[in-house]
């Protein structure tokens, strides 16, 4: 009997060792590629937010969604992002949980404070808990994302010196895409878009508008990475609110309206293939690599 009671005993113990040996192994796979989930506080929204993060040097890449962003994990993190600016001297920063909000301040939801978050908490975080240095990053996006990137890095160049926009919104207060672009939140996303800037006649719209403020990206010369298809239909409506022909369009007033403030710091690319998708915004990021991590190492 007491034979029978060892050989089972150590039967458990082995089981026991073999559970445990597989969970250590899950822990360092999870982490064998250095990337961590962050929650990082914002007391301007009241809430953490998801952030994964990559380290790999004092100046960092933050990365911004399509308007259907998740709310736990950033796009650009199933798009392989990571692995694409893995080793490249930069660390990778991807905030979850920014869907339908332009990554703005809106005047009428505290839910949604992005520019506060990207511009002072974040950068201010790392800062404190990675050791990143307090400026001098970039900021690429798609969609939504991409209209952010531009509008962050004109008002707040001391944090962010590089922008990269695909399939970005780059003229939001023209009479051409304010109405579509209040539609497609309010259709897709289901928010009141009246609660972000106000009326889209409202000076508001203008003050969020990178095609306004083009001579300030030109004047603190911000290297800019501009890329949309003329794609006019969307393989992923969601992520373009439903108006990928409004898209290129926009990205070409900006363009001229940029070359008008005598910028020459800017890479654009409106070619008539690829889509409006994370197929294509992932190749971009691909292409824009060194050019990217060069301006912010």
């Amino acid at each position: 009997m007491a034979e029978v009671f060892n050989r089972a005993v150590r039967r458990l113990g082995a089981v026991l060792a073999l559970v445990l040996g597989l969970a250590v192994c899950a822990v360092s796979e999870a982490h064998a590629d250095g990337v961590e989930t962050l929650m990082v506080p914002s007391a301007a929204m009241g809430r953490d937010i998801p952030v994964t993060f990559l380290a790999g040097g004092p100046h960092a890449v933050v990365l911004l969604d399509a308007f259907n962003a998740g709310p736990e994990v950033s796009g650009w993190v199933g798009a392989g992002a990571f692995k694409t600016l893995a080793g490249r001297g930069v660390s990778v920063v991807a905030p979850a949980g920014g869907a339908w909000s332009l990554y703005t301040d809106w005047q009428n939801d505290p839910s949604r404070r992005w520019e506060t978050f990207l511009s002072t908490e974040l950068p201010d975080w790392l800062v404190a808990n990675r050791g990143l240095a307090p400026g001098g990053h970039g900021v690429v996006g798609a969609s939504q994302g991409g209209t952010a990137a531009l509008t962050l890095a004109a008002f707040h160049p001391n944090r962010y010196r590089y922008a990269g926009s695909m399939s970005g919104f780059l003229y939001p207060s023209s009479t051409l895409y304010n109405g579509p672009i209040s539609d497609g939140m309010a259709r897709f996303g289901g928010v009141d878009p009246w609660a972000m800037w106000g009326p889209p006649q409202g000076g508001n719209w203008k003050w969020h508008d990178p095609y306004v403020h083009a001579r300030l990206l030109v004047q603190n010369d911000i290297r800019l990475w501009v890329y949309s298809p003329s794609t006019r239909t969307c393989s992923d409506p969601a992520a373009m609110i439903g108006y990928c022909d409004l898209a290129a369009a926009s990205n070409r007033d900006f363009y001229h309206r940029y070359r008008e403030e005598d910028g020459g710091n800017g890479h654009f690319d409106i070619p008539v293939g690829g889509e409006h998708d994370w197929g294509s915004w992932s190749a971009q990021l691909a292409a824009m690599a060194a050019d990217l991590t060069a301006s912010i190492r």
